[in-house]
């Protein structure tokens, strides 16, 4: 992550042009966040292939058919690469279902490039199977994780490659799903000829630490009630243990971490709303004095900040980091997976007057590029990102922030791994801090240890591919679907911390003790290797 790529896969296809007077025609296929980073990279590094962007509505996508496509006169290819984005190609696939091909799955592609190819780990996808039925002469997959939760995603992308050699899920589980060191060596050796893999380590010697630090605060007094009424509410799904729907498991497990992130994610506060009112209607009076108004606005403001830092312990505890860092100069990426936690965020931003920058998944891509490069831009005003972790952490360079803070921990490790890397990569020149905030004794609190042994399985198989294999494999750490999760996991993390909630009995919750020191001193500390 963060190691060129882009790049490396861009010089790949110049020099099949250059060299080998293969001129395409090459698919290039990426996530909508970074198409804006390609764009830039292919007029760098390879100026002289023609890169027909395939995006927009219907309506544009039919004129660059028409006229980008081929030369009028001859009707012979006149572009070297398509570069598009998922989206577009699963609309296109939809668009031409009653075909007997899409527009681009009429191609023969001379080569097939899939960035952020983690997401083809699903053999039974509509991306994976539209993709797999492209005519082909080569397939190249760009990816920083190969590896997220079980051997069968490694076996779709292996799959996906060269279905020949591994056309069969059942006979590569049976192979390789015992945690002996022969096993590991094995899979290293068949893994070898289809992945290059690079570390930082090795490309910049010189790259500054990265240090995590998870910061576990308590739940605001709202926040206990609120948790203590979902479970209340649910206890009858409860009470089943692991015969229960999982379905219901999962959705409980939102519910509650939406809790954890602001109690207004459950139940919406009325007081902000009259704030806001009373704001508006302030306006509508122009005969009242300046000084009354100015000082009318700044109470209300005052009220509004309160009732928002009120709502969430993890709110409290990053308003008193956020001002620390903007003191100290840092400049700060905050992660989360919630679209209404952002935008709760970005209010408390404008209230603090910390001038920022937002990315999430709802953006066109010509905003999400402007954001971008105001953020990056040299003396920029901006002190921090806002990002979707799905959205903000894919492919972005944002180098130029020296802090990451994790509002809210993924179901998948992978994916705050990737978010991370936004900051920690080739060009950073300062120490990156990872700040992970988590809400003790609630289910943010299991999810992030587990996720911990969800990173065994691929520090074994992919991060250790140049040793030995002796680590011991748990065979419980290989799962066999998709979900992160089992059920009995999800009934394990629901369970974790409620006992301790019930012993304070309703309307005696205690506020907490937000005190940033002692939090950031005892908080579990860990310099992460450069991968």
């Amino acid at each position: 992550m963060g190691l060129g790529k882009t790049i490396q896969s861009i010089s790949f296809l110049s020099v099949l042009y250059h060299k080998y007077q293969l001129y395409g025609t090459f698919l290039v296929v990426v996530p909508l966040s970074t198409m804006a980073s390609w764009q830039h990279e292919f007029e760098t590094w390879a100026p002289d292939l023609n890169v027909v962007t395939y995006v927009g509505d219907v309506t544009s996508r039919d004129l660059i058919r028409q006229f980008e496509i081929y030369v009028q006169s001859t009707k012979r290819l006149k572009m070297n690469v398509v570069l598009t984005t998922y989206e577009i190609l699963l609309k296109d696939k939809a668009r031409w279902l009653k075909a007997y091909k899409s527009f681009l799955g009429s191609f023969e592609w001379a080569v097939l490039a899939v960035d952020e190819a983690h997401r083809l780990k699903n053999d039974e996808s509509l991306l994976y199977r539209s993709l797999f039925e492209f005519t082909t002469n080569h397939r190249l997959l760009v990816t920083g994780t190969p590896l997220q939760n079980s051997l069968k995603e490694l076996w779709a992308l292996l799959h996906f490659i060269m279905p020949e050699k591994f056309d069969s899920w059942s006979e590569f589980e049976a192979e390789h799903h015992d945690s002996d060191h022969k096993t590991i060596a094995s899979l290293h050796r068949k893994l070898q000829p289809f992945l290059l893999r690079r570390v930082k380590k090795d490309v910049e010697k010189s790259l500054p630490a990265k240090v995590e630090q998870i910061l576990r605060v308590d739940m605001t007094a709202q926040q206990k009630q609120y948790y203590k009424w979902i479970l209340t509410k649910n206890y009858k799904e409860l009470s089943k243990g692991v015969k229960g729907s999982i379905n219901g498991f999962v959705n409980l497990v939102m519910e509650l971490k939406k809790c954890c992130n602001h109690s207004s994610l459950v139940r919406s506060y009325d007081q902000a709303e009259e704030g806001a009112d009373a704001r508006l209607q302030v306006c509508l009076y122009d005969e009242i004095e300046i000084s009354t108004f100015v000082t009318f606005f700044f109470q209300t403001e005052v009220r509004i900040l309160q009732q928002l830092l009120k709502s969430s312990g993890k709110l409290i505890l990053l308003d008193k980091l956020l001002c620390r860092l903007q003191e100290t100069g840092h400049r700060v990426l905050i992660f989360s997976q919630m679209v209404m936690m952002l935008d709760i965020m970005q209010e408390y931003l404008q209230l603090r007057r910390f001038p920022s920058q937002r990315l999430d998944g709802s953006m066109r891509s010509d905003l999400r590029k402007a954001a971008l490069d105001h953020f990056n831009a040299p003396n920029s005003p901006d002190f921090c990102f806002l990002l979707s972790t799905r959205a903000g952490g894919l492919g972005i360079n944002l180098a130029t922030a020296d802090t990451v803070i994790i509002f809210d921990s993924d179901w998948n490790p992978q994916n705050d791994l990737q978010a991370m890397s936004r900051a920690h990569r080739i060009g950073q020149k300062k120490q990156v801090n990872i700040y992970r905030l988590v809400t003790k004794a609630s289910v943010e609190e299991e999810i992030v240890e587990r996720a911990k042994r969800k990173l065994v399985l691929d520090h074994l198989i992919i991060q250790r591919m140049d040793t030995t294999g002796r680590t011991v494999l748990s065979k419980t750490t290989v799962t066999n679907g998709t979900m992160p999760f089992d059920k009995q996991d999800l009934a394990m993390i629901l369970k974790f911390g409620a006992e301790e909630l019930f012993k304070e009995k309703e309307g005696e919750e205690q506020e907490p003790e937000v005190d940033i020191d002692n939090i950031l001193q005892g908080a579990e500390t860990r310099e992460c290797d450069q991968q």
